[in-house]
């Protein structure tokens, strides 16, 4: 007999026959549910969505029995004396009647069974649509962030030429190109530990930097310093960044550059013949703290025939069909037989022959940079127009929150700066994240530690629907206040919520969790972050012209 417990409700679809009848009365009698419901058999169609096991009872074997079922998990009672081969095309289970009790609980009971399992099942595959949605949501994100963040790479810089090809959906190395305002020119090859998402997050901070004292024509040896104190404090203990940085000066015939942990890079004249292997001296960034890192710079004099290759483990390490790395003495000898800038797309060819099929287990990145004089002018900036200085402030209430895309709606206000355009998706990611916490945690109660394993991530974004759709109160307040002199954005965001803090200090929340990267990413991007009325609040400020 069917326990109570475990099945409450059993759908009847039965014919008004008398053989529906009977067969329904001791099915009663037989108590095979705590509550049974009774349908006209001609409510039944093949497209029905079912909410509860069902069993159908005909006196005869009807045309619509056989058609393809939305929901195979059913049993048909059909009189003994059907022909079976007719009632073998139902898509479910099939009952003679009449039959033993036993063998009937049995059947009634496993059609109840594979029913529930069904229903959890597809339970599950909506519940990992939702995540994979999300996931992907995520990702086209922090996409178009990153594409934002490297908005200004001049990776088409016509004296140079990249091949970067990711192992993974992010790339966890960094080629970065800028122009100085002397007319030098600044390459940046980085790799990050491991590949993916984890990665490409340091890619933010740094190229940042990077594109910021490039413009200020800051020297290599700051400029490593500062990456370096950036990622010591971002990065986790187990991960760092491999980094070569080089500047090239006008004329093309200085280069200094700095190795922490990269491969040689390899100088080279026009016939190929290497001169100059310049080794890593120097550990990876993020790895040593601002007293004990050396940021020596070195420098080589070049010709205008000359050209550098920078090149990350990726390259060397590539695998063969035959399971076999390429090596830097097989990289040298394909340098060297291609070493003209039209020869590059050869090199590539011959790289894509060499691993054949085989599927990268590391992200693959190379730059051949000709070291000729750069022709790059001193840029001209027009007369930016002065922007007056400002108080924006708003309330959202619950309605709002649930109709408005606040941060997007927000950045717009503020667009109309002339600072701002280099700033955006910074302010956005900033903005994005005290807003965020403010929502999530402040009205709507979540707690990101649902976060640790894929159940509660997806769990945590369906409560986040939920409860923002059932929010009836509670309101976030936007400030934000910019001061022409000092070209700096001072915003505080609060809520009516409940009190909340971080669960550890942001200085010690780890990029290898999968919650709290945006905290860290605040305290290292953001000035002055205070926290105030019990978490309600968060305020920071931002320099437009600085960064």
């Amino acid at each position: 007999m069917l326990k109570p417990s475990q099945q409450i409700v059993i759908d009847i679809y039965q014919d008004d026959s008398s053989f529906a009848r009977s067969v329904v009365d001791e099915l009663k009698r037989l108590r095979i549910a705590r509550r049974i419901r009774l349908r006209s058999a001609a409510d039944w169609h093949p497209d029905l969505s079912l909410l509860h096991p069902t069993i159908v009872v005909s006196a005869a074997l009807e045309t619509r029995f056989l058609q393809a079922l939305d929901c195979p998990h059913q049993l048909l009672v059909l009189p003994r004396e059907t022909d079976q081969q007719e009632s073998l095309k139902w898509h479910g289970d099939v009952l003679p009647w009449p039959s033993s009790v036993g063998l009937t609980l049995q059947r009634v009971q496993l059609m109840a069974t594979s029913f529930n399992t069904m229903r959890q099942l597809h339970a599950v595959r909506k519940s990992l649509i939702l995540h994979t949605q999300r996931v992907e949501r995520e990702h086209e994100l922090v996409e178009h962030i990153f594409r934002n963040a490297l908005s200004r790479n001049f990776t088409n810089y016509e004296h140079i030429r990249t091949l970067l090809t990711p192992a993974s959906k992010f790339n966890g190395d960094l080629c970065l190109v800028a122009p100085g305002p002397l007319g030098n020119l600044y390459v940046l090859m980085a790799d990050f530990t491991g590949h993916g998402l984890a990665p490409a997050t340091g890619a933010l901070p740094l190229s940042q930097a990077f594109f910021a004292m490039a413009d200020r024509s800051v020297s290599v040896a700051e400029m490593v310093v500062e990456f370096n104190y950036r990622l010591n404090r971002l990065l986790p203990n187990d991960m760092f960044c491999a980094c070569f940085l080089l500047e090239l000066s006008a004329n093309g015939e200085r280069l200094s550059y700095w190795n922490g942990g990269m491969p040689p890079a390899l100088v080279f004249g026009q016939d190929g013949v290497v001169k100059h292997r310049l080794k890593a001296q120097h550990m990876a960034l993020g790895v040593l703290s601002v007293d004990d890192f050396d940021s020596q710079v070195a420098t080589i004099r070049t010709q205008a025939t000359d050209a550098i290759a920078l090149f990350t483990d990726g390259v060397i390490e590539m695998l063969s069909q035959k399971r076999e790395f390429l090596g830097m003495e097989a990289l040298e000898h394909l340098i060297q037989t291609y070493p003209g800038r039209d020869d590059f797309q050869s090199l590539v060819t011959e790289l894509e022959n060499f691993r054949g099929t085989q599927p990268l287990h590391d992200d693959l990145s190379l730059a051949i940079l000709q070291c000729c004089p750069t022709g790059l002018a001193s840029p001209e900036y027009g007369d930016e127009v002065q922007a007056l200085p400002f108080t924006f402030q708003t309330t959202l209430d619950a309605e709002d929150l649930r109709q408005v895309d606040v941060v997007t709606s927000v950045l717009g206000v503020l667009g109309r700066l002339p600072a701002l355009h280099g700033h955006r998706t910074t302010i956005y990611l900033l903005l994005a994240e005290v807003f965020n916490n403010a929502l999530e945690h402040g009205l709507l109660g979540l707690d990101s530690r649902m976060k640790s394993d894929p159940e509660g991530f997806a769990y945590y974004y369906q409560l986040r629907t939920e409860r923002l759709q059932a929010l009836q109160s509670g309101s976030i307040s936007i400030e934000v206040r910019f001061d022409q002199r000092q070209n700096y954005l001072r915003i505080s965001v609060s809520n009516t919520g409940v009190p909340w803090e971080p669960d550890q200090p942001i200085s010690t929340t780890r990029l290898s969790q999968p919650y709290g990267r945006g905290l860290d990413l605040l305290q290292q991007l953001a000035d002055d972050l205070r926290w105030t009325d019990n978490g309600r609040k968060v305020s920071f400020g931002y320099h437009l012209a600085s960064r």
